[in-house]
């Protein structure tokens, strides 16, 4: 999974166009970074990129680029 792919994955999780996934993009600012949200982006990091996640990493993101350098593309 290369970095577009991370952000189209990301997209679909939120709900929204990747187009509106800039690095300074608050996370918080999408209805659907909720629980579930936190979930399936933890799932995502873990079986797509096997990166363990422990979810109160996940809570503590603020921004896009938080969540890219999780996964190792920042």
């Amino acid at each position: 999974m290369d970095k577009k792919e991370f952000l189209k994955a990301i997209a679909e999780i939120l709900m929204t166009n990747e187009n509106n996934l800039k690095e300074e993009t608050e996370l918080n600012s999408f209805p659907d970074f909720d629980s579930i949200g936190y979930l399936e982006i933890t799932m995502l990091l873990e079986k797509e990129l096997k990166i363990e996640v422990n979810p109160s990493e996940i809570r503590s993101l603020k921004t896009i680029k938080d969540l890219l350098k999780l996964g190792k593309f920042a």
